[in-house]
């Protein structure tokens, strides 16, 4: 599929740069990033295209690509329309979690769909006291917790039994994963707000994660301050916005 593209493109007269690791850094001056492959490889591509501003078309490789905007099959009519400049940018929120402790920041992470702080695969479940805008709203005792992107309400909050959210909406999503109480619903906040999630944990097996690739350790008493991230995913779309008969395909072919 690459080499399909990259002599696809040389013929319309587009310079080409092909990048076949999807962890390797973006090339310099280019205009936009053709990601193959599913939604991981299109969420680590995201992460390093938004600080630069490049938008995306994704092409689906994958199973269920609820991010990526091309099937194999229309690769050709899609690079025609990218070419041709029949297209839009389409601007998706993401989120940014920064990590405190005792009051100092030790880490700061950014993803497009989730920051999920959680317990290890052995460890006993913690307790996680939850601020919104620095007001207290409840205290976990739970796996964990994940704040995730309108985008991300698709993805491991659904899975926690998140509501779906267009991604058009400007909010952030905040929803226990397994909690150990009758108080389990997720809370659905302003785009603005800030959340501010502090770990009471007796053991040492606890982390924060950002769109399941990216992590960091924590500490009881850490602090994860996490809100909406100075910079945007742009996605290039060949098609009037639709989100809600695109989430029904999606769910359709996740169901099979």
């Amino acid at each position: 599929m690459a080499t399909l593209i990259e002599e696809w493109m040389r013929q319309a007269g587009v310079d080409v740069v092909v990048t076949m690791r999807w962890d390797q850094p973006l090339p310099e001056d280019i205009d936009c990033a053709i990601v193959l492959g599913g939604d991981g490889t299109l969420l680590s591509v995201a992460r390093r295209a938004s600080i630069r501003g490049i938008p995306i078309l994704g092409i689906n490789l994958g199973n269920v690509g609820f991010l990526t905007e091309v099937e194999p099959s229309q690769v050709e009519p899609a690079l025609q329309a990218l070419v041709d400049g029949n297209c839009t940018i389409e601007e998706r929120t993401m989120v940014e979690a920064v990590v405190l402790r005792n009051g100092q920041e030790v880490k700061r992470l950014s993803g497009l769909n989730d920051v999920v702080i959680t317990k290890g695969a052995f460890a006993r479940i913690v307790q996680l006291e939850v601020f919104v805008n620095d007001t207290y709203f409840a205290t976990f005792p739970a796996d964990g917790v994940i704040i995730s992107s309108p985008t991300g309400s698709t993805a491991y909050s659904l899975s926690a039994g998140g509501p779906l959210i267009n991604p058009n909406i400007d909010v952030l999503l905040i929803t226990p994963i397994c909690p150990h109480s009758l108080f389990s619903r997720s809370l659905v906040i302003a785009g603005s707000d800030k959340v501010r999630v502090v770990v009471k944990a007796t053991q040492e097996d606890v982390a924060v994660t950002v769109d399941g690739q990216i992590g960091f350790e924590l500490q009881s008493d850490d602090e994860i301050v996490v809100g909406r991230a100075p910079y945007v995913t742009r996605f290039v779309r060949l098609r009037a916005g639709n989100f809600y008969g695109i989430l029904r395909e999606r769910l359709k072919r996740d169901r099979l």
